[in-house]
């Protein structure tokens, strides 16, 4: 009897032993289980980016121009990235909500972006209504599209037929044109106050809401030419106007028999919009290069640049120096003709 009672307890304390050495694997298994749960928080260290869905912000209404150039630049970065990419519209205010967005309520992961266009990044300069905002608060990512100003003219227009006699016109005539702003953010109304003051043109400029009441007022005769982008005048010839002078250092692909103003001879003033994307300051430098780099191969997708092409978007590529040079040169001629300081 005492010698089965010796081996029960010799079996208990066996089995205790046991559950000890047990618990001191258990444990020594979960260190690393820990270390790589914080590993997992902060991917960027480790160069795990991206682990989860990047969301692009887009300052404009779902279905324009804007935003079907956003949904196309994001089908293609999710086969390169390997995550989603899903496009959140939050128009309002020329896109400053989707930027106060980025800017103000975003961690700076990497996992948020934004379209940055012109001219509404000049904000900062408007007069009537400046913002706080500049450039520089913006870690600038690629450029992919530059939208060149044209002037365009009706059909039957008897009065002048290009852009030299329209010049020429308008210096003893006063001519009409509308623009959705009339200050520094405005392309179109900038163009005008170039005519101003290097040609000695008249003009009035009729404030509208945008682009698409600006035609509408040109095509019913209520002002006296069109001063827009290449992008909105796709359709001229079926509308009964044409564009006769592209402000852009060489002539589009999309528009090859209109003829820069650098080609006439009268000035050499270049005047676009710029569509691009940017990060918030702040966003690890690693994942800044390797978003930058997935935004360079988007743009050479063949699905992208089909789809691009065939909304009239002129795709030219700027990254880093080259992209915020581009935007700051234009900004000095603007500031130049509007006579503001910097």
């Amino acid at each position: 009897m005492k010698k089965a009672l010796s081996i029960l307890l010799a079996l208990v304390m066996l089995l205790a032993f046991a559950g000890c050495g047990g618990q001191s694997s258990t444990s020594a298994e979960s260190a690393p289980a820990a270390s790589g749960s914080e590993a997992a928080a902060t991917p960027a260290a480790d160069g795990e980016w991206p682990s989860q869905p990047i969301t692009l912000l887009c300052g404009y209404s779902a279905g324009g121009s804007s935003d079907l150039g956003c949904r196309y630049v994001a089908e293609a970065l999710k086969n390169i990235l390997g995550v989603p990419v899903i496009v959140e519209n939050i128009p309002g205010s020329g896109s400053w909500l989707a930027w106060n967005q980025l800017l103000q309520n975003t961690e700076p992961d990497g996992n948020t972006f934004a379209l940055v266009n012109l001219s509404a990044m000049y904000g900062h300069y408007d007069e009537t209504n400046p913002r706080e905002t500049t450039l520089d608060d913006f870690e600038l990512l690629a450029n992919h599209v530059i939208d060149y100003q044209v002037l365009a003219i009706r059909n039957d227009e008897t009065r002048f037929t290009d852009y030299a006699s329209l010049i020429e016109y308008a210096k003893e005539n006063p001519l009409i044109l509308a623009s959705a702003t009339s200050n520094i953010t405005s392309g179109d109304a900038t163009v005008a106050k170039m005519l101003e003051q290097v040609h000695g043109c008249q003009l009035t400029v009729i404030p509208v809401d945008g682009a698409s009441d600006a035609t509408t007022m040109f095509l019913a005769g209520e002002t006296d030419f069109l001063s827009a982008n290449l992008g909105d005048i796709m359709e001229a010839e079926e509308n009964g106007y044409r564009p006769i002078v592209v402000f852009a250092p060489e002539r589009s692909e999309f528009a090859p028999d209109v003829p820069t103003a650098i080609e006439t001879g009268l000035d050499d003033y270049v005047s676009f919009s710029a569509r691009g994307f940017a990060y918030m300051p702040g966003v690890d430098p690693a994942i800044v290069e390797k978003m930058t780099d997935a935004l360079v191969q988007a743009m050479d997708d063949p699905d992208y640049q089909k789809n691009m092409a065939a909304m009239g978007a002129q795709l030219e590529l700027y990254t880093g120096e080259d992209y915020y040079n581009l935007l700051m040169d234009q900004l000095d001629t603007r500031l130049d003709l509007w006579g503001v300081q910097k």
